[in-house]
């Protein structure tokens, strides 16, 4: 199947990226997770495999809801195809990948109590998936090590730069039809990205991908007339 094999290509390249090794992948109910090839390659390395209950979306709750936080803010809503929207779409993720899981601090939920009708919840302290995965101590001492030299090596600063400019190429194909745009590659200025960041508390005036064009009325405007000048003309 191919879509079996895109899977199969993916969860390769998730088990060499990741620091420490895969122990059990969770899929939903779609025939290109759930199909014997992708099964029996994860059975073979060791990878658990498990599945949401049909018709239980709230299951994957915790992976779809990073389709608002993360990719929706990053890419929007504009429709992109072919395979240089393709090919920016992978250079904005790889930068991504390393700037939300490093450098990018978010609240975790440690406990719900339900009083009544409320519900009171508490939250750990912003850290980065990086420092929770550190702190944990079933991590092996080896991941613990990788993971330390991976974030010395890696500069937020550049990672914000590919970031903008894979944006910047994305919102002009979405601006323009796949078929006018070029494919082109725009290299990301890393000392202009960080000469910006003096005025970036006023935050950034970024353009709609569609722009607004002002109504225009296609139709005639209806007449009305009143009641009584209604009876009149009639009398």
């Amino acid at each position: 199947m191919r879509e079996s094999a895109f899977v199969l290509e993916a969860i390769k390249q998730l088990d060499a990226l990741l620091p420490f090794p895969v122990r059990g992948l969770d899929f939903d109910n779609d025939s290109a997770f759930m199909n014997e090839e992708v099964v029996s390659y994860c059975r073979s390395v060791g990878i658990e495999v498990t599945r949401s209950r049909a018709y239980k979306k709230n299951d994957q709750a915790h992976v779809e809801q990073k389709n608002g936080a993360v990719v929706r803010r990053l890419v929007g809503y504009g429709r992109l195809s072919g395979l240089p929207a393709a090919q920016t779409l992978t250079r904005l993720y790889a930068a991504s990948r390393l700037h939300v899981n490093l450098f990018q601090p978010s609240f975790k939920l440690r406990s719900k109590t339900r009083i009544g009708a409320q519900v009171k919840k508490r939250y750990d302290g912003p850290k980065t998936p990086c420092d929770r995965a550190l702190v944990d101590a079933r991590l092996d001492p080896l991941c613990r090590r990788r993971l330390i030299a991976m974030r010395a090596r890696v500069d937020p600063v550049a990672l914000m730069a590919e970031i903008r400019a894979a944006q910047s190429n994305l919102g002009e194909r979405i601006a323009r039809r796949p078929s006018l745009c070029p494919p082109k590659r725009e290299n990301c200025d890393v000392d202009r990205f960080a000469a910006s960041l003096g005025a970036a508390w006023r935050g950034e005036a970024r353009p709609p991908h569609q722009g607004k064009r002002p109504y225009v009325r296609r139709q005639p405007w209806p007449e009305r007339t009143c009641a009584k000048h209604a009876e009149r003309i009639r009398a």
